[in-house]
């Protein structure tokens, strides 16, 4: 009876070792100015969530990193914006003297956030530099969305809130900004990056782009 025992306790033991060291998979979404990267994130989580819950992920970085530095989002989006990367001066008065936490540690701290997003697993993170930032993380697919600059200037005349704006202004603006996001967390260009795969959104439409991603996450052995 205590034999039995004993082998019922191992093999409930062996079972729990095996679900904690089981690796669970992430895709990063890098994206163009105009392709929808978010609608596309939505739609793969739903594809993905039919055996295992899936989510994905943005600006919950932002304030999951405010939370832990007590701060208001607003006050770390500064590390995102291009404008600011080379302005130390506008940076320091962005914070009063009772909330100003150093650049340096607003910068780990988000990558902390998004790393323990990526370890988590079973997460699809849209931009925030994810693609450098989990890099040297196992289980990943590093998606990039691409389209021609015709097709993503249409792409956003389309949405509501670009009727008066210049969109081809607004495009290289944001471009700007994607780029030096992956400087400013990784120290390396944007062409350094080595995605998995590279989508031209003018070539697929969404859901063909939700099953190529799907595809490739198969081939990985992530799903």
């Amino acid at each position: 009876m205590s034999q039995d025992l004993l082998q019922y306790f191992e093999k409930r033991l062996s079972t729990h070792k095996t679900k904690l060291s089981k690796k669970t998979g992430f895709v990063t979404i890098s994206r163009q100015t105009g392709c929808n990267g978010s609608s596309i994130a939505l739609k793969l989580a739903r594809h993905l969530s039919n055996d295992t819950k899936w989510k994905h992920i943005n600006k919950e970085i932002l304030k999951e990193s405010a939370k832990k530095l007590d701060l208001k989002a607003s006050r770390i989006s500064h590390l995102y914006d291009a404008e600011r990367l080379t302005h130390a001066d506008e940076i320091l008065t962005a914070f009063s003297n009772r909330y100003y936490k150093s650049d340096k540690r607003l910068k780990n701290t988000i990558s902390k956030v998004v790393k323990h997003f990526a370890r988590e697993g079973n997460i699809i993170i849209v931009g925030r530099a994810a693609v450098g930032i989990t890099s040297k993380i196992d289980g990943g697919l590093h998606i990039r969305l691409t389209a021609p600059l015709e097709w993503r200037i249409n792409s956003l005349r389309k949405r509501e809130g670009f009727e008066d704006v210049d969109i081809k202004k607004f495009i290289g603006k944001h471009d700007k900004k994607k780029a030096n996001m992956i400087k400013r967390f990784c120290n390396v260009e944007f062409n350094e990056i080595p995605f998995d795969v590279v989508i031209n959104c003018a070539k697929f439409d969404e859901d063909q782009i939700v099953k190529i991603i799907i595809n490739a996450m198969q081939l990985k052995v992530i799903i």
